[in-house]
């Protein structure tokens, strides 16, 4: 077996990699996606998307869709982006 992490160590890491503060990032990620789907105001809505379209994984263009509806409602809600 290979070496174990402290729960201390995989938290600081978790924390290097998990914007979580933000809704839209700034720079999309290498996967061209804007939207934080891990920020705990979107993640819900993540989920009830899933469930209304009956996927577990999003395609690309799924998820496009998604983000444009939380983008639209944010813009809505007077947030500026």
């Amino acid at each position: 077996m290979g070496k174990k992490l402290s729960w201390e160590d995989a938290e600081k890491l978790g924390k290097l990699n998990n914007n979580s503060d933000e809704i839209i990032m700034e720079q999309p990620n290498k996967y061209g996606y804007r939207v934080n789907i891990n920020h705990p105001l979107v993640r819900p809505h993540f989920e009830r998307y899933k469930q209304k379209i009956g996927a577990i994984v999003l395609s690309d263009k799924e998820r496009l869709v998604f983000e444009m509806y939380i983008i639209n409602a944010l813009k809505r809600k007077g947030v500026q982006l």
